[in-house]
């Protein structure tokens, strides 16, 4: 059985996420169906205080990863890993995270959809293992990794499953969106 794996990189701010989201939006508009989470930035006045993590399929949520003036206010303990100013909130991500991987239907119709796969996400044992079982399983999937990715465990499913991965720049941003769905459908 052939496998269809994009992953789409570079460089923070370039529009990845965008991306992600309107291929997204544009595929279940065909019938297609996307099981994973996405983690969102969230800002308060302009400057950025975490990452949520959030279910594709029912929109479950909980905090991916805070910054320590947040984690402190909010009540959090700062014990957890921390990723540059960042603590991550491993048992929000845990709950959201593998409960949506686990939303698995074996369907051609059925797309593996992560944006990120990052060193916050892979940082979570529990999270990472379920990550990478969901890859290796998947048929379809598309996925936004960290500019820097080097998880050998990871690089060696996109190698096994011959992953294109599509580098964003200012001057194909505006029409990846379209290449990315024409690939995708054409290959679905």
């Amino acid at each position: 059985m052939g496998y269809l794996i994009i992953a789409i990189t570079g460089r923070p701010g370039i529009g990845k996420s965008t991306i992600f989201n309107k291929v997204v939006d544009t595929l279940k508009r065909q019938g297609f169906t996307f099981y994973g989470f996405y983690c969102p930035e969230v800002r308060e006045g302009g400057v950025r205080v975490g990452f949520r993590i959030v279910n594709i399929v029912n929109g479950d949520s909980g905090w991916l990863a805070l910054s320590i003036d947040k984690a402190l206010q909010l009540g959090y303990s700062l014990k957890g890993r921390r990723i540059g100013r960042y603590v991550v909130i491993e048992d929000e991500a845990v709950r959201v995270g593998v409960n949506a991987l686990k939303m698995f239907v074996n369907d051609r119709s059925s797309i593996l959809g992560i944006d990120e796969i990052g060193p916050m996400e892979l940082s979570i044992p529990v999270l990472r293992t379920e990550i990478l079982r969901s890859l290796a399983i998947a048929n379809n999937a598309l996925l936004v990794i960290h500019r820097n990715l080097n998880d050998n465990e990871v690089l060696s499913i996109f190698r096994r499953k011959n992953a294109k991965i599509y580098t964003v720049t200012e001057v194909n941003r505006a029409s990846l969106p379209e290449i990315l769905v024409n690939e995708m459908m054409k290959n679905l």
